[in-house]
């Protein structure tokens, strides 16, 4: 059977059981979803909002989505978005991007938060989509678009706002679960805990809170690798992970605290693999927020403080004998407020101030411990302050929304973004949205200041910060269980950050063919997004699709590798065509199954070209009172997926997304 015809299957599949059941199934639960719990939207407005009268363009994942596809993160939820896509680099895995947009391992484009609160590396910039574990996620809520005037910088393509479990009636509620996989790709080698944790939440009339805490081990099965040097090797990734998170509310006060750890490994900084063996990471992440809301008779006042600590030790070379110790912190302070003007208006107001503390980036020998250099980054750090203010209303059947946004950086100086919304809502379940927005992106230490001895990579100081904007026409739809949002859009991006190779000249030196970072021209591009939602009793179905394209105004040269001829790199050569995600899931009483899949269109390498990747995961299993297991299948097709290499930009086309077939028992109790 073709490749091709898979997702068809998958479709077909989903639309027969739809139609089956539409006459038959209740659709209460569907509008359950659909008015109350999207109505806690707050990734887009302080005011909480559902996904019809959003101002702005809003996905929401929620729990009984997560439990009904079997979703094992947050990353395979986020790929079923149109959109988005998380991919992964020689350096790093689970790597966020929107609309085709791509950011590097480090870049931060796509802004990730928990519960509101951004979480990001102060050093080299990037957020991490495993800071929670999706055992304890209510709801994944996507924005997609630039979102500046909301969050500041790193914010440039969209933001992902992860919405803890909690009580949500009064008395307690509670998980316990864990699970086994196969390790080694077609059912076998030796089983291995892959996931194990636990949730205890509960609600009264003073307050509530919510402990989690989440174990996971993610294993590939192995592959045969060829590296830049053109050794073969039998390699195998894995990613550790573990979190834990607690939140209370009381009175006007909440708390959020979240502690998160993983090691991980990867390709290696040169993609040599030389000694047979891959490089290992470490890292660490700590974080704590408070909050305090009150009404006055005139609106809602809110203050904020944050605190995000974060640490990576990273191999340098391929014996280990020299790592990286990388340590950064984020303090945030902000203040927030909605005035109610009366006549159907309100304004939004607020200021923020985050200090940004590169406190480490220390090469040191691993045998002895002693420092050898700080490759230009020692005690780097920048302060970044902010005004905005949006004016909002409703009027009958229109709701509208502009504002904007003026950040001062210390390093790169000011920025101005502007926003604009107007929707026009044709009843309850049907809106129609014009959008305009605006977004930047400062540049990170990493990319300003690093440089090593051995010259792997070098900053650039002058470098400019990343703008990018939007126009978006959105129509949203529902009747019967099912559901339909459709996006166009027109963006344009200026002064892209993107690491080049070729000769570079900092501080009157001249480093040859090496990787550097600089600012790019300008380029837009043109999209559209689909989604479709069929959502009754016992019967689930969803069919997303994306198209972007890209233009070239980005287009630099590539010199020639050894054998290998020059080219040249842009942003949108790496993009898939199109984007795909599906799946159908059905109650039988106390049995369930579900089927999904994932769709990358054509993408070209740096040299050659990448046909469409394909791959699926199947699930099924059975409820008894308080008790739910499950069995899965994880790329049942047994195919090896791979996206295109375009950081390092040398000698390696492809890079291993997925390599084989897995086999996962899970066990979930609830009390």
């Amino acid at each position: 059977m073709r490749k091709s015809a898979l997702p068809v299957i998958f479709l077909l599949g989903a639309l027969a059981a739809a139609a089956g059941d539409a006459a038959a199934d209740d659709t209460s639960d569907f509008w359950t979803f659909m008015g109350e719990e999207a109505g806690n939207v707050t990734v887009a407005s302080p005011i909480p909002e559902n996904v019809f009268d959003s101002v702005s363009n809003v996905t929401v994942i929620d729990r009984a989505a997560i439990e009904q596809y079997d979703f094992a993160s947050v990353s395979e939820a986020l790929r079923t978005v149109p959109g988005m896509d998380v991919t992964r680099t020689y350096l790093m895995h689970n790597v966020p991007t929107a609309r085709g947009a791509l950011q590097e391992h480090y870049a931060n484009k796509v802004l990730v938060m928990v519960d509101n609160v951004p979480m990001w590396n102060a050093v080299t910039g990037e957020g991490d989509l495993d800071r929670v574990d999706i055992d304890s996620v209510e709801r994944i809520e996507v924005l997609l678009g630039p979102a500046s005037v909301l969050y500041g910088s790193n914010a440039l393509t969209g933001a992902v706002n992860i919405v803890l479990r909690k009580a949500k009636t009064e008395g307690a509620i509670g998980r316990a679960g864990g699970g086994v996989s196969s390790g080694a790709g077609v059912y076998g080698g030796a089983l291995r805990v892959s996931r194990a944790g636990g949730l205890y939440a509960r609600k009264d009339e003073d307050g509530s809170y919510m402990i989690s805490a989440n174990s996971r081990d993610e294993v590939q099965p192995s592959i045969a690798f060829r590296d830049e040097t053109g050794v073969q090797h039998s390699v195998r990734e894995y990613l550790d992970s573990r979190s834990a998170s607690f939140s209370a509310a009381y009175g006007g006060s909440t708390l959020l605290i979240n502690a998160f750890d993983s090691a991980q490994n990867y390709l290696g900084n040169s993609i040599s693999l030389a000694s047979g063996e891959l490089f290992a990471e470490q890292k660490e992440a700590a974080a704590a927020a408070y909050s305090y809301s009150f009404a006055p008779s005139w609106g809602d006042l809110k203050y904020t403080a944050a605190y995000d600590w974060q640490r990576r030790n990273v191999p340098r070379d391929a014996t280990d004998d020299v790592r990286s110790d990388i340590v950064g912190a984020r303090m945030t302070n902000t203040l927030s407020a909605v005035t109610r003007l009366g006549g159907g208006c309100y304004l939004e107001s607020g200021a923020s101030y985050e200090y940004r503390s590169a406190q480490r980036y220390l090469n040191y020998d691993s045998n002895t411990g002693i420092p050898l250099d700080h490759n230009g980054m020692n005690d780097r750090g920048s302060k970044e302050s902010s005004l905005y203010a949006q004016l909002g209303g409703e009027s009958g059947d229109w709701k509208f929304l502009a504002g904007g946004r003026y950040t001062r950086n210390s390093k790169t100086g000011g920025n101005l973004s502007s926003r604009a919304s107007l929707i026009r809502s044709f009843g309850d379940r049907n809106s129609l949205k014009a959008m305009f927005s605006q977004s930047f992106r400062a540049p990170t230490p990493f990319e300003q200041y690093f440089l090593t001895s051995t010259v792997t990579v070098v900053g650039n100081p002058d470098l400019k910060p990343e703008r990018s904007e939007t126009y978006e026409l959105s129509y949203l739809t529902s009747f019967g269980p099912l559901f339909l949002h459709l996006t166009a859009y027109h963006e344009h991006y200026l002064d892209t950050i993107y690491r080049d190779l070729g000769d570079f000249t900092r501080d009157g030196v001249t480093y040859v063919n090496a990787n550097h970072y600089r600012n790019a021209p300008g380029f837009g591009a043109d999209g559209l997004e689909l989604t479709a939602r069929y959502a009754a009793r016992d019967t689930g179905a969803f069919l997303t699709f994306s198209r972007v394209r890209g233009t070239r105004g980005d287009e630099h040269p590539i010199p020639a590798s050894g054998a290998l001829p020059a080219s040249s790199s842009w942003n949108f050569k790496y993009s898939p065509d199109y984007t795909a995600a599906g799946g159908v899931s059905r109650q039988f009483g106390s049995f369930f199954a579900a089927g999904s899949f994932n769709l990358l269109g054509r993408t070209r390498t740096l040299r050659t070209s990448l046909g469409s990747q394909f791959w699926a995961d199947l699930s099924a299993g059975y409820r008894s009172g308080n008790a739910r297991h499950t069995l899965a299948v994880r790329n049942v097709t047994d195919r090896e997926v791979q996206v295109p290499e375009y950081v390092r930009l040398r000698v390696v086309e492809t890079l291993p997304l997925y390599t084989g077939r897995r086999l996962e028992y899970t066990f979930d109790y609830r009390f």
